[in-house]
């Protein structure tokens, strides 16, 4: 796997006026207009409602770029699925019963299962959890405001 490429904030080393400039541009370009953003039409009611309240959350931090948007897509989508067979497990007789009257495990908690999964591994991806986010953000490093080798210096 690839590693990402630094942004303007954790580059390190020197970087020429013009490289500076032209990386700013095209950080830029990734961007998205959030105020634009909709949800697909195709997406379910509730699919809908979850993408929209992760853009709005997404935009007061500023992590979510174009390239995010299919994870996204994918993420509401799951959790709308979520929703719709936690909705049919509570319907059945023993809610909680994870294995049918042949000992095999309920098809309806391998589904929410695997969504679940589904959900984690793209919400990870968008940084969707504080530890998540705290992974995608890498601090500023400090400079010393002293001179290192004025302990050397007689004086």
């Amino acid at each position: 796997m690839a590693r990402p490429r630094k942004t303007m904030e954790t580059a390190t080393g020197k970087i020429g006026k013009e490289n500076i400039k032209e990386r700013q541009e095209q950080e830029e370009k990734i961007k998205i207009d959030n105020k634009n953003l909709k949800a697909p039409a195709y997406l379910q009611e509730t699919a809908k409602i979850e993408f929209s309240r992760v853009v709005e959350e997404a935009k007061k931090i500023g992590i979510l770029d174009n390239l995010d948007l299919s994870i996204l897509v994918i993420y509401s989508n799951a959790y709308s699925q979520y929703l719709e067979i936690t909705q049919e497990i509570e319907k059945m007789e023993q809610p909680y019963r994870y294995v049918t009257e042949d000992y095999k495990i309920s098809p309806l908690i391998n589904a929410q299962d695997k969504v679940i999964k589904q959900i984690m591994s793209c919400s990870s991806k968008l940084g969707l959890a504080t530890t998540d986010r705290l992974k995608l953000i890498v601090p500023k490093k400090e400079e010393s405001r002293t001179n290192k080798y004025l302990r050397y210096i007689d004086g």
